[in-house]
Parts: structure tokens; sequence; C-alpha cells
């Protein structure tokens, strides 16, 4: 089997950057071992051009933001689903914590029915929500119908390099494509570059009554999803030996919704993936230094729904536009400084 591009994980970047490669004539051949980016799908997939104490815009917003948008669109167009919806962000204060000026303040009485409110409420504005499931779902069955996805996981014993050319079992490439996130770790083509260990994990709750036309934040943050439950995370933990569920966090999660919420709720799972994150947290891509037919997508980290979009651009029209430059902008760093400390 011959393909233009091998890609390697069909999380949110191998799966936005195929669609990118296909719909310019590329032929692909993506290897997933079936679960489709468990980071992923553990993500929250919320979409907000703010961040920080401050809630001031976030770096490459004015990048990210607008390819974000039309590529998903694009996407509901292509798979006819619904995978982004605009929705209201309610940002809580604690008592003494002054509102925001610059957000638009929110009268607490129409959230008192299942909030407990203890200081002032804001909103935030152009704050969306992408359906991941339905997105890496609905890819996978266009990759499939493509024939362009098989489900089983890369062997780098089995991949080999010949003049321009990529062999792997039985398919030749024109190059190869990293987007298997943390896996990236152990990848022995990879294994200089800065990556860094970070898990995260969320609740999945059932809280029946709470509207689901709107993201809630007070430290937590409950998310609706469209199987009527609510994301509710996330947590940083830099040092950990394993993936097991951390019972000491949850508990206090469910401490804070039970002072927060008014209205009962129920644990439904308890999900955890480790986040591919690098030194400096920056995304890393671009052709690899001592094997110009490897290319590399990875350190999304959180923003993979956010910025996922611009980078796999950026990348695709590197493929396609072979002396393409990448732009220096939203803390991109170049293939030839990625052995640096990027702080």
């Amino acid at each position: 089997m011959k393909v233009d591009f091998l890609i390697v994980g069909q999380g949110i970047a191998g799966s936005l950057l195929s669609y990118r490669l296909l719909q310019a004539g590329k032929s692909v051949m993506v290897l997933d071992d079936g679960y489709g980016g468990r980071a992923s799908r553990v993500a929250g997939a919320v979409i907000n051009p703010l961040s920080g104490k401050q809630w001031k815009a976030a770096p490459g917003a004015m990048h990210f933001l607008p390819v974000a948008l039309d590529t998903y669109r694009q996407l509901e167009q292509l798979l006819q689903k619904k995978l982004i919806s605009s929705l209201p962000l309610y940002l809580f204060h604690t008592p003494g914590e002054p509102a925001l000026p610059h957000l638009q303040q929110v009268s607490p009485q129409q959230l008192e029915p299942y909030f407990h409110l203890s200081g002032p409420l804001d909103c935030l504005p152009d704050t969306w929500l992408v359906d991941a499931a339905a997105l890496l779902d609905g890819l996978a069955s266009y990759l499939l119908q493509q024939g362009a996805l098989r489900e089983e996981s890369f062997d780098i014993g089995r991949c080999s390099f010949s003049g321009s050319e990529v062999h792997y079992s039985d398919i030749e490439a024109g190059a190869v494509v990293f987007c298997e996130g943390a896996a990236a770790r152990t990848n022995p083509l990879l294994k200089a570059l800065p990556f860094t260990a970070n898990r995260g994990e969320a609740l999945l709750l059932d809280i029946p009554g709470l509207p689901a036309g709107a993201i809630y934040h007070k430290g937590l943050r409950l998310v609706p999803r469209s199987d009527g439950l609510f994301w509710c995370g996330s947590n940083y933990t830099w040092n950990f030996s394993d993936l097991a569920p951390d019972k000491a966090w949850r508990d206090e999660a469910l401490a804070a919704l039970d002072t927060w919420l008014r209205i009962p709720f129920a644990l439904q799972d308890h999900i955890v993936a480790e986040r591919p994150t690098t030194a400096g947290q920056v995304p890393l891509l671009g052709a690899h230094l001592a094997y110009p037919r490897v290319f590399l997508l990875n350190g999304l980290g959180t923003r993979g729904f956010s910025a996922g979009p611009y980078w796999t651009e950026q990348l695709a029209r590197q493929l396609l536009q072979p002396g393409y430059e990448i732009p220096a902008a939203a803390g991109y760093i170049p293939p030839s400084k990625w052995l640096a400390d990027p702080s």
C-alpha cells in the first residue's frame, strides 16, 4: 500500500491533520490502537479566549480562535453532526473577591435555585464547547470509509527509512507524522525532545435539573456533555507513577461540589489520562532534524481543541509545501531549538 502520509495517533491532532491532508487530495493512513486518543476524550474541550486568574486574553487566542471555529463548522458539514456550541461560562467568585470589570456581571438570582452563591457572578463571552466524542468518532468513521484508518498499535520496530520513503509493515509512505500524544515520550526517535509528564483527571456527574445550556466555573468546572452527564475537572499532577484514579482528589472535589451545588448529584465515573506536554508548555511541530521524512505534532496539552486546528493547518501547509516556514507566533518553537530549554 502506497500513501503520501502515515499518521500515528487519532487523537485531536492526528484526526484534524488527517482531515486536512485528505481535503487537500493527499492519501493518508492513520494508525491508532482503537481508542482514538484517550487524552483528547478526557479533555473538557472548552474553547475560551480568556485565561489566568484575571481572565485576560489567552496567549495565541487571536490566532487560534478564528481557525478553530471555521474548522469545526466545516467538519459539521462534512460529518453531518453538531460539533460545536456557543455557551455562556458563568464564573463564580468567592466572598470578598471582586467582579471583573471587563466581563459581563450577572444577577445571582438566576442561578440561586442550583448553586449556593457567596460572591459576585460574572459571565464570559465568546466561549464554545466542542463535542469531543462526536468529533473523534465521526472522523474515525470518515477515515474508515476512506480506507485511511487501521485500528492497531504502532510498533516502531517495524518502521524503516530508505531514501525518500518510509516503510511500515505493508505500507510505503512519503513521510510519517507522529501525533501520538504522551506516547511520544517513549518513542526512540523522539526521546531527546523536551517532553514532560503530566496527568489530568475528571469526574463524570449526573446532575438532574442543572441547565445544560451553560458552563459553570468555581475552581472546578462543570461542562455539559451530549450524553446528559456533566464533566467536572480538572486537576494537574506532575509527579505520578501510574494512571490510577486519585481518590484523595476525588473526595476533595466531591466535598467542594457539596458546598457549591444546592441540587443532588451522583458520581458516574472517574476518568484519567496522561496529557501530551512539553517543557515550557509549547507545541512541537515540524520536521525531525535527523530524519527528514519524520514529522511531529505534539505538546498541545490542555489546548488541543482550541489550538489544534491552527497547528494542524500550519503543519499541513508545511507537508504540502516543502520549504514553508511555520510562523513564529503563539508560542511556536522551531525544530532547531527543540533541545534548548524553552523557558
